[in-house]
């Protein structure tokens, strides 16, 4: 008899502890749609070298999100937790040393199925990308900060949709992902009903912010940001910051062929967004769309030279100013020793 007694009263705690945010959740504003009948669950995604401001930010705004039941009591709507490739401790970024030490609630293998994800910078490890395809396929919410954009890129929840990133890194995110619509001067892009990506940092407050105010209304959020004391207001205007603020480094390399023949590649580097361009005066040809691969000091340039592409495959030395290797062209080889000319 007392255990029956001890099960109603769990059972009615259940339902007590659900009741308000059934109510809560039965009007939503927007195409979001968080679970009636428990609490929203959300993971962030972890693993080394995680930028802590772009889960730490997120996970404060749905930390801090609180509505009333009909007794006027706080209601928290979001379970949240971590999840990374395993439960091994692993460490954040740090000024010049390991940072926090963390160590995940769940391994992508054990992990509960999340309402909504929170993707930051990462270094990503085994089994992310299979995970997120996973989560996305179940239609749950998906949100990155800064370049956990390239993560969702490489899971291919971005092609053909359109996306941001943190704007130091808009030339790599263009040259990785071709397919997907890069937009700029926004603190966040939705690329589908249930997909998102932030830029830079801060603007994954921005973006838990403006979810919040999908699932409950603009009120809440205002509420949960003015207990974070938080007065940015990119979560309502959605105003990025302008590309020109990203410095611009220019570097040439300059060399010649054994025929007296110039080259001259620039390069020319956007926050953390490195592109290049070619030069071949002897065959009228400026600014050619240049393409490298690089693995340790090997580095490889293809150019596109009007349909009559060249390689040229050398070896930078150690200071970075020299470059020695071979240039090839129409079934010839040359040799070509390119030196880097002061940066201005």
């Amino acid at each position: 008899m007392s255990l029956k007694l001890s099960s109603m009263k769990t059972a009615l705690f259940t339902i007590l502890l659900i009741l308000p945010l059934t109510k809560a959740f039965a009007h939503l504003p927007g195409d979001t749609h968080p679970p009636r009948n428990a609490m929203i669950k959300v993971a962030v995604v972890l693993s080394e070298h995680a930028t802590v401001i772009d889960f730490a930010g997120p996970w404060e705004v749905f930390q801090d999100t609180m509505l009333k039941d009909d007794q006027g009591n706080d209601v928290m709507p979001f379970d949240l937790y971590t999840v990374a490739p395993s439960k091994a401790v692993l460490h954040t970024t740090g000024s010049g040393r390991p940072g926090l030490a963390i160590t995940p609630d769940y391994s992508f293998s054990d992990a509960p199925l999340p309402d909504i994800v929170v993707v930051g910078a990462q270094s990503g490890g085994p089994g992310l990308e299979k995970w997120l395809r996973k989560v996305h396929a179940r239609h749950k919410l998906i949100m990155s900060v800064c370049t956990g954009a390239f993560k969702l890129g490489k899971a291919g929840l971005l092609d053909g949709k359109a996306a941001t990133t943190h704007h130091w890194y808009f030339g790599n995110f263009a040259r990785d992902f071709p397919t997907v619509k890069l937009v700029r001067e926004v603190r966040y892009v939705q690329a589908d009903p249930l997909t998102f990506t932030a830029g830079g940092l801060t603007s994954g407050v921005d973006l838990a912010l403006h979810i919040v105010d999908k699932y409950f209304g603009q009120k809440v959020a205002q509420k949960t940001a003015d207990y974070m004391e938080y007065q940015g207001t990119g979560w309502k205007s959605n105003q990025g910051i302008s590309e020109l603020t990203t410095p611009v480094a220019r570097t040439d390399w300059t060399g010649r062929l054994a025929d007296g023949h110039a080259v001259v590649l620039h390069m020319v580097t956007r926050g953390a967004s490195t592109s290049f361009t070619a030069d071949f005066p002897w065959l009228h040809a400026s600014d050619v769309p240049t393409r490298v691969r690089s693995k340790g000091n090997n580095v490889t340039f293809r150019f596109d030279i009007e349909g009559r592409p060249a390689v040229y495959v050398g070896k930078v030395n150690k200071t970075t100013t020299r470059i020695d290797g071979m240039f090839k062209r129409q079934g010839k080889s040359y040799p070509l020793a390119l030196v880097r000319k002061a940066r201005r």
